[in-house]
């Protein structure tokens, strides 16, 4: 019976971890934040803008959960009046974003929200689906 329950149970947290999209940001080969749950508040770092004045890049790296061919990933940056910044098409596992141009994003703003959303490839189905752009991270300027 024992052996039944750790079973289940393994299968349960080895299913849990595997359903979920994951999303990591580095920068200079440090881990800025690391999350798999949309969470604006959990999901907020604080960069200093000393780190932009080094040569190197923020590397953001996305696990999707259920990749597919047919469907494509874009980054967002927004800054705290909703007003996009950049964008991303098209992106691969690892996108690097320069701290030059990271330096250019930040001029006069304090925050930065990176967003994702994906798309079906098909025009004909993308007009026909709603799109959600999920939170990936808050950029707080020090």
């Amino acid at each position: 019976m024992k052996k039944i329950f750790l079973i289940a149970g393994l299968v349960f947290m080895a299913f849990q971890l595997s359903a979920q999209d994951s999303w990591k940001l580095k920068q200079a080969g440090k881990v800025l934040l690391s999350a798999n749950a949309e969470n604006e508040t959990a999901n907020t770092t604080k960069i200093k803008r000393t780190a932009f004045d080094k040569s190197g890049t923020l590397d953001i790296l996305y696990k999707d959960s259920k990749p597919a061919a047919e469907w494509k990933r874009t980054l967002l940056f927004f800054d705290e009046n909703d007003n996009e910044l950049l964008r991303k098409d098209s992106i691969t596992a690892t996108t690097k974003i320069n701290n030059s141009t990271l330096k250019e994003l930040f001029t006069g703003k304090k925050k930065i929200r990176i967003y994702t959303i994906s798309l079906p490839t098909d025009p004909n189905k993308a007009a026909a689906i709603r799109v959600r752009r999920v939170h990936l991270c808050t950029l707080e300027l020090l």
